[in-house]
C-alpha cells in the first residue's frame, strides 16, 4: 500500500527528531561544559507537566464542558492559557527548588534545550516511529482488527480511521515543515525558559506571568489551525518562526548579554 517513499521519508523524521536535538545539546555541552542533568531536567518538565499533568486537566475540563472545545475562541484561549501555565509552571518550580545552586545564565539555555529538545523528538522521532509500526500493520492488513477492538471497547476510533490517509498523505514538504516547526519550537522554548530563569533569579514573580502570556500568544496560531480558522500550514509556520526569532533576540539582548556574574554551577542536583 505505501511504497519506499513513504519510508524513506519517515526515516528522514525520525533521525531528524534525534539529530536535531541531540546536536544541539551536544554542542552546547562541549562548548559550554554544562551540565546534562540541567536538560534532562528540562525534559523532565515537559513530561510531567505538559504530557501528564496538562493531560489530566484537559481531559476532565473537556469531558466536563464539551462546549469549550466547540467554541472556537474558548478552545483557543483556554489552550493556548493551559500550554503556557503548566509550562512556565514547570520551569519556575525546578529553577526555584531543583536547580536553585545553578545561578550561572547557561543554565537558562540548558533548561531550555531539554524542554524543547525533548518535544522535538517525540513530535519527530517517537511520532515517526509509531507511523512505521502502523504502516506495517496497515500493509499486513491488522488495522481493522485494532479499529474493531477498540470499537468493542468504547474507544474513540477516529483516529485509527484516519491512520491510512495521513501515513499516505506524507510528502517532503510536510516533513520539512514538521522539522522548521521544531526549530521555532525549540527557540521559544529556550527564549521562555530564559525569561523564567531571570524571574526566579531575580526575584522578579512578573517574568514568570510574562512567560505565560508569551507562551499562550505563540500557541494561538496552532489553536486556530487546528480549528481551521487558519488554513495556510507554511503561514503558520513562518508566523511561528519569526515570532520565536523576536523573542529570543529580544531576551537575548535584554537579559541574558547584559549578565556578567560568573554564576554558580552546582556539582549536583
Amino acid at each position: 500500500m505505501f511504497g519506499t517513499t513513504i519510508y524513506v521519508l519517515l526515516g528522514i523524521m525520525i533521525a531528524a527528531g534525534v539529530l536535531l536535538p541531540g546536536s544541539l545539546a551536544f554542542w552546547w555541552i562541549r562548548t559550554r561544559h554544562e551540565k546534562i542533568t540541567t536538560m534532562l531536567l528540562g525534559a523532565a518538565g515537559f513530561f510531567v507537566f505538559a504530557l501528564i499533568l496538562e493531560s489530566i486537566v484537559h481531559s476532565i475540563v473537556l469531558t466536563a464542558f464539551p462546549v469549550v472545545f466547540e467554541k472556537t475562541v474558548l478552545y483557543t484561549i483556554y489552550g493556548a492559557l493551559m500550554a503556557g501555565l503548566f509550562e512556565e509552571t514547570a520551569r519556575f518550580l525546578i529553577f526555584k527548588f531543583l536547580l536553585k545552586k545553578r545561578t550561572n545564565r547557561e543554565t537558562s539555555i540548558s533548561y531550555g534545550i531539554g524542554h524543547g529538545g525533548i518535544e522535538a523528538f517525540i513530535f519527530l522521532a517517537y511520532a515517526g516511529a509509531q507511523y512505521v509500526i502502523y504502516a506495517i500493520l496497515i500493509e499486513q492488513g491488522q488495522l481493522q482488527s485494532m479499529i474493531d477492538s477498540a470499537a468493542k471497547a468504547g474507544a474513540d476510533t477516529s483516529s485509527l480511521e484516519a491512520l491510512p490517509e495521513a501515513i499516505a498523505s506524507l510528502t517532503a514538504g510536510s516533513i520539512a515543515l514538521s522539522c522548521f516547526e521544531r526549530v521555532s519550537a525549540i527557540l521559544i522554548h529556550i527564549a521562555l525558559s530564559v525569561i523564567v530563569f531571570y524571574g526566579v533569579k531575580k526575584s522578579r514573580i512578573s517574568l514568570y506571568f510574562l512567560a505565560i502570556l508569551l507562551h499562550a500568544l505563540f500557541d494561538v496560531p496552532a489553536a486556530l489551525y487546528q480549528k481551521g480558522v487558519i488554513t495556510s500550514m507554511p503561514f503558520l509556520e513562518i508566523f511561528m518562526f519569526v515570532f520565536a526569532i523576536v523573542a529570543f533576540a529580544t531576551v537575548y539582548k535584554l537579559l541574558y548579554s547584559k549578565d556578567t556574574e560568573p554564576g554558580e554551577v552546582a556539582p549536583s542536583v
